[in-house]
């Protein structure tokens, strides 16, 4: 059975409303994937921070109760 232009205009409209739905999706700058990822992003890097200060606090106590009486 051949596809006719109105099935094949038809086909093209839902992709491209599936094509918006995606970007959506992805670009959308409050609840969208990129924005999740720069969230993320940036609450990981200030962890790290915090857990290397944690750590040479821990390594400046040890050293001071074995080195230090």
């Amino acid at each position: 059975m051949p596809i006719t232009n109105k099935q094949l205009h038809q086909e093209m409209l839902d992709m491209k409303q599936d094509i918006r739905d995606i970007k959506k999706r992805l670009l959308d700058p409050d609840q969208g994937t990129i924005s999740r990822v720069n969230k993320n992003t940036s609450f990981r890097k200030g962890a790290q921070k915090t857990l290397w200060s944690i750590w040479l606090v821990i390594v400046g106590i040890l050293g001071k109760l074995i080195f230090w009486n």
